[in-house]
């Protein structure tokens, strides 16, 4: 097994996310083979492609909600090990994730969905989250909709709720699936 200071990748600290030489197959479907990203701090990467083309996959595998076939994922750095779950916790942590489809909690208010991962998760003080997310719902034009449940918001309020939501966690990394699909074009 790789100490913290062996994982630490030496030619790539300049770039926030690297890929190389992925692949991933689901049985027989090989949904992406031998794909190389390199993302630095501040830039913006847009994945276009046709729906089923693996856009989505590419997604979960950069923060292990998918684990790769072959290949190599660095983020800020760090190699990821899926055998190091503790290292991998710590490192996708860092990083947020929106979702095609938006998975709110529904037995939670909009803004118990925005505080509940970095009070579980991070251990963050309640009353300081709370704050940061009624200023997060309030950019993305949602305070007056903190105390409704997801089952009275409309498609696009909900995929508001899972921005703020994300941003939340004050990640390094913001990762996007189809972020706007259920926002009008305004």
């Amino acid at each position: 097994m790789e100490t913290a200071a062996e994982s630490k990748c030496s030619a790539s600290d300049e770039y926030m996310i690297e890929a190389s030489n992925l692949t991933k197959k689901f049985n027989d479907l090989v949904v992406f083979e031998n794909l190389n990203i390199k993302v630095k701090k501040g830039e913006v990467l847009v994945v276009i492609g046709p729906s089923g083309s693996g856009k989505s996959t590419l997604l979960r595998c950069l923060n292990y909600l998918e684990t790769i076939d072959k290949g190599k994922i660095v983020i800020e750095g760090e190699i990821l090990n899926p055998k190091d779950k503790k290292m991998l916790r710590r490192v996708t942590t860092k990083m947020g994730m929106v979702f095609q489809n938006v998975n709110l909690f529904p037995h939670m208010t909009a803004i118990q969905n925005v505080m509940e991962a970095p009070i579980v998760v991070k251990k963050e003080n309640r009353s300081e989250v709370r704050k940061r997310a009624e200023e997060l719902l309030n950019k993305v034009g949602l305070g007056d909709k903190m105390d409704y449940y997801p089952s009275k918001l409309s498609g696009g309020q909900k995929q508001r709720v899972a921005i703020a939501r994300a941003l939340a966690m004050n990640p390094d990394i913001m990762l996007f699936d189809e972020p706007t699909s259920a926002l009008d074009p305004e």
